[in-house]
């Protein structure tokens, strides 16, 4: 998270043969002025002192705590001087879920970036070109047709396979 974020973050994790758990907590990026004046977010690692004191008392929580406790209960244990607030998450449509953005449409997009040649070559050696996307596990297989209508023009491509992927 240092590297990609630029934000302090903890991360506390526990399993057992049954459960598993979890504490994130980060520190939150500037904002509004701070932007504007050029403070950065990396200006502040490991030296906001609000985060390290949250950090040293996150560092407290046992492995059976996390483990065995409710999420308030291990709040109230572990920050009971601080002044929290505690949102009821997002369920249903509005919660998380899971969502993967690849396309068979995408995923041409990206064979037709390896340019033709590459194509080429992968159908003469496999017979087709196959591509799993690595998030969702979804493979697209394109036939030396399909594979072929990737480089034709925009306006004179037929529709590929009728299949999803």
């Amino acid at each position: 998270m240092l590297q990609s974020e630029q934000l302090d973050t903890r991360l506390v994790l526990a399993a057992d043969d049954s459960v598993a758990a979890g504490l994130l907590i980060q520190r939150l990026p500037v904002e509004g002025a701070g932007n504007l004046a050029g403070q950065r977010n990396e200006d502040q690692i490991g030296l906001n002192e609000a985060f390290n004191r949250i950090a040293h008392l996150c560092a407290t929580l046992t492995r059976e705590e996390l483990l065995t406790l409710d999420a308030d209960t291990v709040l109230r244990r572990v920050f009971w001087e601080e002044d929290l607030r505690r949102f009821e998450p997002h369920t249903g449509a509005t919660g998380p879920h899971f969502h993967c953005a690849c396309s068979r449409e995408r995923v041409g997009a990206m064979l037709r970036s390896l340019g033709r040649d590459e194509i080429e070559g992968i159908i003469a050696e496999q017979g087709q070109v196959e591509i799993a996307c690595d998030f969702c596990g979804i493979k697209y297989h394109f036939d030396p047709v399909d594979a072929a209508a990737l480089f034709m023009p925009a306006g004179t491509r037929q529709p590929g396979s009728p299949t999803l992927n």
